[in-house]
């Protein structure tokens, strides 16, 4: 067969039928992935095959374990960087045998790869011509899926903001509409809202997708981006006990993208939900988590999910009632004259004590003093006040005073011990 043979001038309705037709001009087994490294087409077992392809057929993915030890061979980075098919030696510590491989690309943007496996019987520069003929068809069909793809997440995308914003008025409305723009919805799902320091484009989107895509048990349904906030509409795909399993994966997915992508990330995320009309309350829930992160940083630097939100949901509300008062709280007052005409430190001190839950001995590390100090200062405080900080309600209601009254130097108090300790 010799490269002026007309046997790729011909329409081809699927990577399948590329793959097949490739492996029969070069009596080769060929995979065909997207850049993601999913399987689009492969040809049919006619020859023996390594470990690297079963796996990655089986899977219709590339397993994490291959695509790791490739990378860090720089087998990818020469793949990648090459406008040309490579051969590429055995990498067997992945279980990959010899092959002759090219990236698909579309000007400098990678679409999909190509790899056919070397048997030895590969003519050298024959095969290559081959290989690029169906690189250039791969390219034009990844091309138009991927204008396709666009215009079904145009739809998904449109279909989600819906759902935050309330729009369908009951759950036939969204089952009919989810069915007719073919989107499988799960019987439960969450919301997650994550916030970057830097504003997210489209590159981020793409390396969120394929991360989400190598996280076993679960199933990234919607996506958008608003500035520099990641929404997103996930389950798992077997049902999930507790907060536990929750919590461990929004964690770890914020520190992976954050690694990724070299940004900070802050993250909520609401309780699971079954009826798709309460999409708009998870939303509301998931951003309630990062409203908090903005205005208490220190103290709600923790706060992930809003099952575990606690008192904190009611802060805003409560800072909110207090802005439209022009009487300040009765119970800081004492101790606010005490520090102005003393130069003393009480308000900061309960603040410290109250925030790390009653602990001598982190509080009193915390303001740099000594044990006995600390206690010294919470007696005389009882006799100022004449109050005990034993007594719940007043406990609670102080505490709950200079949060929302002196949140800016709350918030300078411990900021400044946080960073002077880094």
């Amino acid at each position: 067969m010799t490269d002026s043979e007309p046997i790729f001038d011909r329409f081809f309705d699927s990577m399948e039928s590329l793959a097949d037709t490739l492996s029969e001009s070069l009596q080769s087994q060929v995979t065909i992935e997207d850049s993601n490294h999913h399987v689009i087409g492969y040809s049919s077992h006619e020859f023996e095959s390594d470990p690297a392809r079963i796996s990655t057929i089986i899977g219709k993915r590339v397993p994490n374990t291959v695509i790791i030890g490739l990378r860090k061979k720089g087998v990818m980075h020469q793949l990648e960087n090459s406008a040309h098919p490579i051969r590429i030696p055995a990498v067997m510590e992945v279980g990959l045998g010899p092959r002759l491989a090219m990236c698909i690309k579309h000007q400098q943007e990678i679409l999909g790869y190509i790899w056919v496996v070397d048997r030895g019987n590969l003519a050298s520069g024959h095969a290559e011509s081959i290989v690029e003929k169906a690189a250039g068809i791969a390219g034009r069909y990844l091309l138009k899926q991927r204008g396709w793809k666009m215009k079904q997440d145009k739809t998904h995308e449109d279909f989600f903001w819906k759902l935050l914003t309330s729009h369908y008025e009951n759950e036939p409305r969204i089952r009919q509409e989810a069915e007719n723009g073919s989107i499988l919805l799960p019987e439960s799902y969450y919301i997650g809202v994550l916030e970057s320091n830097r504003v997210i484009d489209e590159h981020f989107l793409l390396r969120f997708r394929q991360m989400m895509d190598t996280y076993a048990g679960q199933r990234l349904l919607f996506l958008t981006a608003e500035q520099n906030r990641l929404i997103i509409l996930f389950s798992f795909l077997f049902p999930v006990e507790g907060t536990e399993r929750l919590a461990s994966f929004v964690h770890k997915l914020i520190r992976d993208i954050g690694k990724s992508e070299s940004c900070t990330l802050a993250a909520g995320c609401s309780p699971g939900y079954r009826e798709y009309t309460s999409a708009a309350i998870a939303y509301r829930e998931a951003l309630s988590i990062l409203e908090l992160k903005k205005l208490l940083p220190y103290h709600a630097r923790e706060l992930l999910l809003y099952e575990e939100i606690g008192f904190w949901a009611y802060i805003p509300a409560i800072m909110e009632q207090k802005r439209s008062m022009t009487r300040r709280s009765a119970l800081l007052y004492p101790l606010k004259e005490h520090d102005r005409e003393h130069k003393s430190d009480f308000l900061k001190t309960i603040a410290v004590y109250l925030s790390l839950n009653g602990n001598l001995k982190a509080s009193a590390a915390f303001l740099h003093i000594h044990t006995n100090t600390l206690m010294y200062r919470l007696n005389r405080i009882a006799e100022i006040t004449g109050k005990s900080l034993k007594e719940t309600d007043y406990r609670t209601s102080i505490y709950l005073d200079i949060l929302t009254e002196e949140t800016a130097r709350v918030n300078r108090w411990f900021l400044e011990e946080a960073g002077s300790s880094e």
